[in-house]
């Protein structure tokens, strides 16, 4: 990891914090991933980057899902921490880059 672990920790706090006020896109999480995979990352390593902090926000009580329109707005996708990453996973993949807000996926913590 190019990133010092607490400057790491800083940005996961950051990103949950967000997830619990909003929905975040991936465009932050991507952004983070970058920090992590270093200055000229290829998309293979960048996209494993991304699927960790994922993984990490899942951990730690975020979860995956998609924007709807009826109340509450947000819907979390079922299935396992692992079929989530597996599914962001090949939808980046189909991209051939990584995604931005608005495409894949947001991440939410409902425990508020």
């Amino acid at each position: 990891m190019s990133t010092s672990n607490s400057s790491y920790q800083d940005d996961l706090d950051y990103l949950l914090d967000y997830a619990r006020e909003d929905w975040v896109g991936l465009s932050p999480v991507t952004a983070v991933a970058g920090a992590v995979a270093g200055k000229g990352a290829t998309f293979e390593e960048l996209t494993s980057a991304t699927l960790a902090v994922i993984g990490d926000l899942i951990d730690r009580g975020a979860v995956p899902g998609d924007l709807i329109e009826q109340d509450p707005g947000f819907k979390a996708w079922s299935g396992t921490k692992e079929e989530h990453l597996r599914r962001i996973a090949a939808e980046t993949k189909a991209l051939g880059r990584l995604p931005e807000t608005g495409e894949v996926a947001w991440i939410h913590d409902p425990s508020t």
